[in-house]
């Protein structure tokens, strides 16, 4: 009889010092092999009986390694459950009219208080849809939406309560999700749920760190505090009318393709939309539309001599600066790659200069410091506006007329702002 066998050292452990079965004979006596082929009593055997054996050999050996490391890796990501009233949830959500819209200036507020308050890095007002979790407004991530099942805060919307995790890596049901793993590394999380006026929980307003922290029962309170605050902005959210128009004919596909990706405002094309709806509503009220043309200045300097990605940044909070000087129903449009249009309803051109002065101080107020900068922003800011006795003045008209303004700001030395005057 001949003996078919693994060879194994006398400790009966492989190289990595893993268990692994001893030596054992496989018996083979002369006789017919499979499908009518010889096997001789001397070992002697066809090939594909041999690949049998090695096969066998190596998932023995395989077995006995998924059972060591096996309880090394603890237990898989969980995703979080449905809510029992999901349907009806994402229905409400989707009512409010608030999911692939442009930054709003109340959120932002919120936003920006809430980083200052508690000192960290990453601030969110987060939506859950049904397959996503989109940010209204963000401080601290380059992304607007993820995928749901990776979510935190698709756990936070299971209950009324604050949903603390003060380090991800010590929780099974996050030490392995990919935004714990690896970018952005969330570590540390504290959501609070957010109502909506019909009383579903849309969405969470929530803090991340990248290192573990304890959250006090004071920074509890303060938290819940501003979560009334995002709660009242539902409430009382005032968009201009022309813009709420456009939301609500468009499905959220087709509205997230009119905001301009990395600074969330809308892109030229919706600015477009937005302003020839505004003069058409001229013609039917006694009132007047203003409009700013705005430019980053130096901005090719900044991109040539830090990179794009501080370029990048530079813009980022170039519009952010811009939002926080404007009223809620004021529209903000990315009209090139570093040009904006401001469409100001019922400004007059007086008034319109004099926001474009209070937009250009904000700007310049304080240096933008990043990684590898620290960067002073300004910028050159060209008005136009119409009163309802114009109101058959074109949108590209108005372009134009502020545009001109905007290269007279330019010629004069940049940083401040001009006029169109005609003649």
């Amino acid at each position: 009889m001949a003996n078919v066998a693994r060879e194994v050292g006398a400790s009966g452990k492989d190289s990595c010092g893993l268990a692994r079965p001893l030596r054992m004979p496989i018996p083979f006596a002369g006789g017919v092999g499979p499908r009518g082929r010889t096997i001789d009593g001397h070992g002697r055997q066809y090939k594909h009986v041999q690949v049998k054996i090695v096969f066998f050999i190596l998932i023995s050996r395989h077995c006995h390694l998924v059972r060591l490391i096996r309880p090394l890796q603890g237990k898989a990501m969980q995703i979080a459950p449905l809510p029992v009233d999901e349907n009806d949830r994402v229905a409400s959500l989707r009512r409010m009219q608030l999911l692939c819209t442009p930054d709003e200036q109340v959120f932002d507020q919120v936003v920006r208080v809430t980083k200052r308050l508690f000192d960290i890095p990453i601030v969110l007002i987060s939506l859950v849809d049904e397959n996503s979790q989109w940010f209204k407004s963000c401080i601290g991530l380059p992304m607007r939406e993820i995928d749901r099942d990776v979510s935190f805060c698709s756990y936070a919307i299971l209950g009324d309560q604050l949903f603390i995790i003060p380090d991800a890596t010590r929780d099974d049901r996050f030490a392995d999700n990919p935004l714990v793993t690896g970018n952005p590394h969330v570590i540390f999380y504290a959501g609070r749920p957010l109502k909506n006026v019909e009383g579903y929980r849309v969405g969470t307003l929530c803090l991340i760190d990248h290192h573990a922290r304890v959250f006090s029962e004071e920074d509890q309170a303060a938290l819940h505090d501003l979560g009334n605050w995002v709660e009242l902005a539902f409430l009382n959210r005032e968009l201009s009318h022309t813009q709420m128009e456009v939301i609500s004919e468009l499905d959220q596909i087709k509205r997230k393709s009119m905001l301009d990706a990395m600074l969330n405002v809308w892109n030229r094309a919706a600015g477009m939309e937005i302003l020839g709806r505004e003069i058409i509503r001229l013609g039917r009220e006694d009132s007047h539309l203003a409009l700013l043309m705005i430019d980053l200045d130096y901005f090719k300097q900044i991109n040539d001599q830090f990179g794009h990605p501080c370029g990048d940044q530079a813009l980022i909070e170039f519009a952010k600066r811009i939002c926080a000087s404007l009223r809620s129903y004021d529209s903000v449009v990315r009209y090139g790659g570093d040009e904006f249009m401001v469409i100001l309803p019922g400004m007059s051109l007086a008034s319109a200069r004099e926001r474009a002065q209070h937009i250009l101080d904000a700007i310049r107020h304080s240096p933008l410091i990043t990684d590898n900068a620290n960067l002073s922003l300004s910028a050159s800011i060209g008005v136009s506006a119409i009163a309802v006795s114009r109101s058959r003045l074109a949108g590209n008209e108005l372009i134009h007329q502020a545009d001109d303004a905007l290269l007279k700001a330019k010629r004069a030395g940049r940083g401040r702002v001009e006029v169109f005057a005609d003649g």
